[in-house]
């Protein structure tokens, strides 16, 4: 017997009930043989989840469909709603008739939510009953990044009885927020000392016992799953023991070799054994490897026996149940702004450097004078969105967002010590948000006079010149000045770009570490158990970077600290089928199938897309969540009324950028109907044949899931849709019905119009096949 279904249609206000015509909506469910049919106008509400509860207990049911909004909205709240009902979480279907019906502007929407409504029934109805499994998570976590956000992550943990792995790249802790002397305090409208804020916090943590400082060092490599990785670190020779050294300098005094001071922002010198500031942590003096002679000098001066100058490079694996990345900025080199002059003259400088000249432990000591000539500037221009807000090749299309803060804290301080210099900001829009905005009138008030408008060039003409238009009415402008400072975009630091390749998360198109959803889930990353913080995720200022750090932490606590609790989203392996011949293994880009004995699926690094499905040649490998059972339900359903074009869409990505699609009011054509899936990898050529035979006017596959590891996806998805496309021929149907798109989240409108482009190309000819009769039996026969 067919299993007792209930549909359970939303009017969510007016959003729903306002376009659609419910009474019509009921009439074809009842129509499918379900046992009831109720509507409410808030159905996720708690009123509505009681009427659901009551009816389940009422009348027996055993599937449940919710005629709602997304799936992506309130699926987890349904699901809780029939657990507490005492029904089988997995065991309700939520048909998307808001995002994808009443929103997008179509002739029948009411028959859009028809299908959407009947293919719920159907594939619900061949559901299965699914639990969540637990595994025991590593009670250690790894942190790299040793900046502020990384430090204030750290300490979170560590506080809560966690134990930490603490990386960093370079010879010492502190990251950006060392060298830039002053933090501009918006409460108290003044400057203080950057060094006086942080040094505690790297002397708590070198303290800590909780937390293992690893310096010189960076993942290369990543295994296993959240809650268990095994992470290969490989550290760099420091060629001095951190636990002989005694730090009395005498390397460095002895040292014949000099190479700019990166601290510095390279305006000054320093040795090649050398501290990279007197408050490192830690303190110990380190050897540079690449500037280094190898002469000797240090070694003989070392009373301690701590330099040995043969150090190899090491590496080792570490284990930790959650990792966060906190590996910060850089400043943009603003070199090919060659309009700019930057590095052409010495007056020319950005605000990093300046940051640095400011700084009384400085390369000048804290006097405000060119690097070079040691003139002190009678007038200084700062020139903002330098790499910014530029869609030019070597720019970022996006606000630095701290820019015009940085500029205001620095002319504010110019004023307050340097009263006689002339302080100008040439800006787009000047951004001080919330009560920065106090901060940014007191800088006014100080005498820094703003000019609107982008500087177009600096030269030299004797004085340096800054050629500028005042957009506000002053016309083209030609300033002279001694000291020309460039407020430059951020971009993402070296270590960002290695560290996200080297754990496989994903990526923004700027590089900088992508966030699973920046708004509801922002310290999260696109892989499990993978956190970041800080700058490694955009732009933004410290207090913004040190609250992430602090939720990236609790994110990490809350997974290291209980058992992890996995959704059953994974493949499952038959063992009576399988033979071991390894061709998952060699197929899943995630690492997800592995052998010990015999090939097993770890669930946690499994995140379902099924390639591994069909490439397995003795067809042990299934997808519970989405078996064929179901897909062939859900295609029966959407064609049950005639032709329709299917457009199977990835879950993640492309499912989301056509609620998007909604969301804006975006048409697109009449014809098209969704089928939710993990990815179009699940796809079998028996599931396009049968589609085709049944109605379908073409199928449309969207897929989004390309855009990692590492282009791994992206090259099993292409290789399937070729592969899907050839078995068509050899039945005898026409590839062209099969149009396959590369979707892109923010490019829903490029779906849409896809779409458009896709049922255009079909128009007349593609009247579907008459089916055949044994597959028309079949197709009924799934629908009960």
């Amino acid at each position: 017997m067919a299993p007792r279904v209930g549909v359970f249609i939303c009017h969510c206000g007016d959003n729903i009930k306002g376009t659609l015509d419910v009474d019509r909506l009921k009439m074809a469910a009842y129509a499918e043989g379900v046992e009831c049919v109720e509507d409410y106008p808030y159905m996720c509400s708690a009123d509505g989840q009681s009427l659901i509860k009551s009816r389940i207990k009422g009348l027996s049911l055993e599937r449940i469909v919710v005629a709602a909004c997304s799936p992506n909205v309130h699926e987890h709240t349904f699901r809780e709603c029939v657990k507490d009902a005492g029904l089988n979480q997995y065991m309700v279907d939520i048909a998307n008739i808001r995002e994808q019906c009443a929103w997008v502007p179509s002739e029948d929407a009411t028959g859009r939510a028809i299908d959407i409504i009947r293919s719920s029934i159907y594939g619900v109805r061949q559901a299965v009953p699914l639990e969540n499994m637990t595994v025991n998570a590593e009670k250690r976590v790894m942190v790299v990044g040793g900046g502020i956000s990384g430090m204030t992550a750290a300490l979170a943990l560590a506080k809560q009885g966690i134990h930490v792995y603490l990386l960093e790249s370079g010879p010492t802790l502190g990251g950006n927020m060392v060298k830039i002397g002053k933090v501009f305090s918006p409460d108290k409208l003044t400057e203080e000392c950057a060094m006086c804020s942080l040094a505690p916090i790297m002397g708590e943590v070198a303290k800590n016992r909780r937390i293992e400082v690893r310096t010189l060092s960076q993942a290369i490599g990543l295994k296993g799953h959240a809650g268990d990785f095994t992470v290969t670190i490989e550290s760099a020779p420091a060629y001095i023991d951190q636990k002989k050294c005694t730090s009395c300098g005498k390397c460095a005094s002895a040292c014949p070799v000099k190479v700019k001071d990166e601290w510095n922002s390279s305006l000054s010198l320093r040795k090649a054994a050398y501290r990279p500031f007197p408050q490192a942590v830690p303190a110990s003096y380190t050897i540079d490897g690449d500037a280094c002679k190898k002469c000797g000098s240090c070694v003989k001066a070392c009373s301690a026996g701590a330099i040995d100058l043969d150090a190899k490079p090491r590496r080792e694996t570490l284990h930790a149940g959650a990792i966060i990345i906190a590996t910060g900025h850089r400043e943009l080199d603003p070199s090919d702004k060659h309009e700019l002059g930057y590095g052409r003259y010495s007056g020319v400088l950005t605000q990093m450097e300046l940051a640095r000249l400011l700084a009384v432990n400085g390369p000048t000591a804290g006097k405000l004078k060119n690097p070079v000539t040691g003139e002190a500037p009678r007038r200084v221009v700062m020139v903002q969105c330098v790499g910014s807000r530029d869609e030019k090749p070597g720019s970022i299309p996006y606000c630095s967002k701290i820019c015009c803060m940085v500029a205001l804290k620095h002319a504010s301080y110019i004023k307050d010590h340097f009263p006689d210099t002339e302080v100008y900001i040439c800006y787009t829009d000047m951004r001080a948000p919330g009560t920065y905005e106090n901060y940014y009138r007191e800088v006014q008030k100080k005498g820094v006079r703003f000019i609107r408008g982008r500087v177009g060039e600096v030269f030299k003409d004797g004085p340096l010149v800054v050629r500028v238009e005042d957009t506000l009415g002053g016309g083209p402008l030609e300033l002279e000045a001694d000291m020309v400072v460039l407020s430059c975009a951020l971009e993402p630091s070296p270590g960002t770009v290695q560290a996200a390749k080297a754990l496989g998360v994903g990526m923004t198109p700027e590089l900088f570490v992508r966030e699973k959803h920046p708004k509801l889930d922002p310290a999260s990353t696109t892989s499990r158990g993978i956190f970041v913080c800080g700058t490694a995720a955009g732009a933004k200022d410290i207090t913004d970077s040190i609250m992430q750090a602090r939720a990236a932490a609790s994110k990490a606590a809350e997974l290291v600290s209980a058992p992890v609790e996995i959704e059953p989203g994974f493949v499952v392996i038959d063992h009576d089928k399988c033979t071991g011949c390894g061709a998952c293994i060699r197929l899943c880009p995630y690492g997800a199938a592995y052998t010990n004995g015999m090939v097993t699926i770890d669930p946690l690094s499994c995140i379902g897309l099924g390639g591994c499905i069909m490439r397995c040649p003795e067809h042990a490998i299934s997808l519970p969540r989405c078996s064929d059972e179901m897909l062939y339900a859900r295609i029966d359903g959407m064609l049950c009324d005639g032709p329709r074009i299917l457009a199977f869409l990835d879950e993640n990505i492309a499912y989301t950028a056509a609620d998007n699609a909604g969301v804006n009011r975006l048409a697109y054509p009449s014809s098209i109907r969704i089928i939710r899936l993990p990815s179009i990898m699940l796809l079998k050529p028996d599931h396009l044949i049968y589609a085709l035979k049944n109605g379908a006017i073409g199928i449309f596959l969207g897929d989004g899931t390309t855009n990692s590891p590492e282009g791994a996806v992206k090259a099993n998805v292409a290789k399937r849709v070729e592969e899907l496309k050839k078995a068509l021929a050899r039945e005898g149907l026409d590839p062209r019905r099969v149009f396959y798109y590369e979707v892109y989240l923010p490019h829903y409108r490029g779906l849409a119009a896809r779409m458009e482009q896709f049922a255009a190309m079909l128009g007349g000819k593609g009247k579907a096949d008459a089916p055949d009769a044994p597959i028309a039996e079949v197709r009924r026969a799934r629908s009960l």
